[in-house]
């Protein structure tokens, strides 16, 4: 009641009832914020490291399902290419081509080595004249 009182008195209104919600608003945002302390403290404790150890064992479970993943299709092809030797030496060759293909591009086509030696030996030509 006291509370009431003091509220009224410093309530730009006389209004009994507008002073009793005006309270009970007070109160309600108190309970709000000790709320929001605990939920904070809470998350920061409990939830946040417990939904980091999930996302960790989810993370290692899809991991290890890859490397499975991985070893199988790694063992199917090595029976693949014991089954059908011809079609792994002749991808290798492509392969091995393809490579080979592009090195020599790189070393004598517009690569990264062709346009850059040019000025270099102008340069060295025209030191000599001197």
């Amino acid at each position: 009641m006291k509370n009431n009182l003091l509220l009224m008195s410093n309530s730009p209104f006389e209004d009994k009832r507008a002073a009793q919600l005006l309270s009970r608003v007070g109160e309600d945002l108190s309970s709000l914020r000790n709320d929001m302390k605990m939920l904070v403290g809470h998350t920061t404790r409990h939830t946040l490291p417990d939904g980091a150890r999930e996302l960790a064992r989810s993370g290692r479970s899809q991991l290890l399902s890859g490397r499975d993943y991985a070893a199988d299709r790694v063992r199917y092809i090595g029976r693949s290419a014991r089954q059908h030797p011809a079609g792994v030496s002749m991808a290798g060759v492509l392969l091995l081509g393809a490579v080979a293909a592009g090195i020599y591009y790189l070393l004598k086509g517009e690569g990264c080595c062709g346009g850059a030696e040019q000025p270099f030996e102008e340069e060295l030509e025209e030191s000599e004249d001197y």
